[in-house]
């Protein structure tokens, strides 16, 4: 539908600002620019209006004009489909000498009847977001180049996406899409997934690139210095033999995001992939 095709135009947007290749996920895309799908908006649009109209008088020019529009029937389908996907109910209002009877929105505990057109807004604006969170993990689940952004909370626009080129290589690990060749291994020059920068002959991932080539160890050192600097060589230590080895740290998925590593971290995939 059109829906789709405009999240399809928003993807690619998305993909250009930053700098991600086309086989990034969306998932990430939406999660670090803070975007919501085209549909949550639909959805939040029509309640909304919903609400309004119920709390319209009856001898208003809008209301009358609604109430006398045959497609009405359909148009309060769809809104009734947009609330159960929230969960929101509905009382229906049975009035005498009507061809259609009315029907109120209520909250999920049963309120509502009774609030304004701002309280509604508010409430359809957070089941809307609880809902897409919802639909964002179910999405993500099985995608393991993801698996790190099971630790952010809530989409927002992250402030170190400032169009760099250090910017598309954080954003290219954050999600697992860096072109490093155990990705790359089926159509890169030498079909192979380890990595040729080093000698130790194990797959060249994007773990390896950061935290073991030895092709990148000056590179390293000025970002572990920083590292050092912000969280302590003790703390940092302690993240390293974590199951993500301190990564999420490094690239700003952390609970504890840290600006200042993030930019050194950007700093230093700059100079790492310039030396490939």
């Amino acid at each position: 539908g059109d829906l789709e095709k405009l999240e399809v135009q928003q993807n690619r947007v998305g993909r250009v600002a930053l700098g991600a290749p086309k086989w990034t996920a969306a998932e990430a895309l939406r999660w670090d620019l803070g975007w919501s799908l085209f549909s949550e908006r639909m959805v939040k649009a029509v309640l909304n209006y919903k609400v309004r109209i119920e709390r319209m008088e009856n001898e208003s020019w809008v209301k009358r004009i609604f109430e006398w529009n045959l497609s009405r029937r359909l148009w309060e389908k769809i809104c009734w489909r947009h609330a159960r996907k929230l969960k929101i109910r509905k009382t229906v209002c049975v009035r005498i000498g009507r061809t259609m009877d009315d029907w109120l929105l209520r909250s999920h505990g049963g309120k509502g009847m009774e609030w304004e057109c701002n309280k509604w807004k508010k409430e359809i604006e957070k089941v809307t977001r609880e809902y897409g969170l919802n639909k964002w993990k179910h999405s993500m689940n099985g995608k393991t180049t993801l698996i790190w952004y099971a630790s952010k909370n809530v989409p927002r626009f992250e402030m170190f996406y400032d169009g760099s080129f250090g910017s598309q290589l954080l954003f290219a690990i954050r999600c697992k899409a860096l072109s490093v060749n155990k990705r790359t291994w089926r159509w890169n020059e030498g079909n192979t997934r380890l990595c040729l920068q080093c000698n130790r002959g194990v797959e060249e991932t994007v773990e390896h690139l950061v935290l073991e080539c030895s092709k990148y160890e000056h590179e390293r050192e000025s970002l572990t210095d920083v590292v050092h600097e912000q969280c302590g060589e003790n703390k940092w230590n302690a993240r390293c033999v974590e199951e993500d080895s301190g990564m999420r740290y490094l690239i700003g998925l952390d609970e504890e995001c840290n600006m200042t590593v993030v930019d050194a971290m950007k700093d230093f995939l700059v100079h790492a992939w310039n030396k490939r």
